[in-house]
């Protein structure tokens, strides 16, 4: 029995290597071809092994096809160090023509991928719409493979319709695929991404610096189900690479420094197929827990020549590449914090809101949705400098050219002395007493800035005014003018006894290096 496997071994080694190579060459029009150095098959058992795969693209078919508008989208190279396959049949692939495997363990593979966004198609005779099983019927009458598992993958993704071919890489990736399926049956099933019942990945410890190497990203974990349609992240960072006054002086003009984190983020039913076909993100839901988001400008630098305007979120949202539709955006136990250097007080002041929670319904940039709906609608509440209570409510218009806003809100009651963390170095003013009942506002806003009314309700207000003293830089109070400011500018309450609520209109114009947080 031996000798004959050994035989058998040797008899089936060419016959399988070149039904392969004759199957992928086939059934991709020319486009791909395999190599591999050798194969091994124990026909007692029914394992194979190949060692050293390499999976090309042929560049010259690849451009015909281009030529012809028939290129498919995704080009794909691999190489794999060793493959193994467990539990094959060859006589049933020749005498049958069936390949049924129940795992394959792929080992340190190589995977490149390129998007081209091939959109120049005019004839759509052109166009080969025929399945995968359409494809090798002539060949094999049916693949079933149970396992599929790519062990410490490198992958890599480019896409070459930005303008310098966008690239995104990792390594050390782990990808399982379940129920591999082309028949005559399983070929319209529509709940099959590559005809599979699921492609699972994840990977760890991911980090990766910025193309302008200000900042590190770094991922603790992720995961990905396309059956479950979810994918998350977890111990999501943004790193700057020093700190906030040395931020600054990197740079001519002023620029915002930003560090953030969040906890876990997740975005639940994607359309996977839909995202695969036509690189549209279809979502439900994105949930960002416990996110940590920080500000920091520096106002001593000289102002800057660019428009911030540009940053606005939905002008932001327009410049995304991917063409994107989520339905809502949950924020839980979130804190923002933004925070200016005022060279006048040689201090920072910063306005905080703290325990953020609400959500934003219909993000997107996408056309198909837009025309449907062009508002985004967002709901928060906070904690105002960690102490009183923030409900806001806006309405984004996301076709709007001057990224044009509504917005309406109250703050509940308060310690007034608690805004002192903000005002005092940005204002040169200190509340001494005060207390806050309750304040509405409400507004429009753009680009060009916002206009709207606010009302504050406030009892037993006392400030002082400051000023930087040149000898010991300290902060002093000035004597006089808080007396007479208090006396002849400030009311201690509003409502005043006998007096009706005073409201006040506002107007800000926006200098065009303010963004939209300041």
């Amino acid at each position: 029995m031996t000798g004959i496997a050994v035989y058998l071994n040797y008899y089936w080694k060419p016959i399988l290597s070149a039904r392969i190579k004759e199957a992928i060459y086939t059934s991709t029009d020319g486009l791909y071809r395999i190599n591999f150095d050798n194969i091994r098959v124990n026909v007692i058992t029914g394992n194979l092994s190949v060692t050293n795969i390499e999976f090309t693209p042929d560049t010259l078919i690849y451009e015909k096809m281009r030529a012809d508008s028939i290129a498919p989208r995704h080009i794909y190279k691999v190489a794999v160090a060793m493959l193994v396959l467990k539990r094959i049949r060859p006589w049933k692939i020749y005498f049958n023509r069936i390949l049924e495997i129940k795992s394959v363990l792929i080992d340190k593979p190589v995977l490149q991928i390129s998007f081209n966004k091939n959109t120049n198609i005019t004839d759509s005779l052109k166009e080969d719409n025929r399945t995968a099983w359409q494809r090798l019927s002539p060949y094999l009458k049916s693949i079933k493979i149970g396992d599929i598992a790519f062990r410490n993958a490198n992958f890599q993704y480019i896409d070459h319709s930005s303008p310098k071919g966008k690239v995104t890489g990792l390594q050390r990736l782990n990808i399982k695929i379940t129920d591999l399926l082309i028949d005559s049956v399983s070929q319209y099933d529509r709940s099959r991404l590559y005809s599979t019942k699921d492609i699972y990945a994840e990977f760890h410890s991911y980090k990766a610096i910025t193309a302008d190497s200000n900042y590190t990203i770094q991922v603790q974990e992720f995961q990905a189900s396309t059956a479950k349609r979810y994918a998350r992240l977890k111990g999501l960072r943004l790193i700057p690479g020093s700190g906030e006054m040395e931020f600054s002086k990197l740079f001519k003009y002023q620029k915002d420094r930003y560090s953030a984190s969040i906890e876990e983020v997740q975005l639940n039913n994607i359309d996977y197929m839909l995202l695969n076909r036509d690189r549209r993100l279809l979502a439900s839901a994105l949930v960002l827990e416990k996110g940590n988001l920080s500000i920091f400008l520096n106002r001593a630098m000289p102002d800057s020549i660019r428009d911030k305007g540009l940053n606005f979120p939905q002008r932001a949202l327009r410049r995304f590449q991917l063409d994107t539709s989520i339905d809502t955006v949950l924020l839980r136990d979130s804190r923002l914090s933004y925070s200016e250097y005022n060279p006048d007080s040689r201090r920072k002041g910063t306005v905080t809101f703290s325990k953020i929670n609400g959500r934003i319904l219909n993000l997107t940039n996408d056309s198909l949705s837009l025309i449907k709906n062009r508002f985004a609608d967002l709901k928060l509440t906070a904690l105002l400098m960690d102490r009183g209570r923030f409900n806001v409510a806006m309405k984004l218009d996301l076709e709007s050219p001057g990224a044009a806003f509504e917005f309406k809100g109250n703050v509940g009651n308060m310690d007034a002395g608690m805004f002192n963390a903000a005002i005092r170095p940005l204002s040169l003013i200190l509340i001494r007493t005060g207390f806050l009942e309750r304040m509405i506002f409400e507004g429009t806003g753009s680009i060009k800035g916002v206009i709207g009314s606010l009302t504050c309700y406030y009892n037993d207000l006392k400030i002082t005014l400051l000023e930087r003293s040149e000898e010991t830089n300290w902060l002093k109070r000035r004597g006089i003018a808080s007396i007479f400011a208090n006396m002849l500018i400030i009311r201690g309450e509003n409502p005043s006894p006998g007096q009706p609520v005073r409201k006040a209109n506002f107007r800000y114009i926006r200098p065009q290096h303010s963004s939209f947080f300041n």
